[in-house]
């Protein structure tokens, strides 16, 4: 995953299927992803209601 070196909040319009997609992979994140992307994806899914 890309390093994040500043953060910035944006408001965007999402059809429900789509943010249904961006919580599954979010998900991956767990599966196949590095260690230290872990608790940052499973953050933002809590923060888009999906739950940890």
């Amino acid at each position: 995953m890309a390093k994040i070196t500043a953060t910035s909040t944006y408001a965007v319009e999402l059809t429900g299927r789509e943010l249904d997609l961006i919580r599954r992979a979010l998900k991956l994140v767990r599966d196949y992803g590095d260690r230290d992307d872990w608790d940052p994806a499973d953050d933002l899914r809590t923060e888009l209601g999906a739950g940890a």
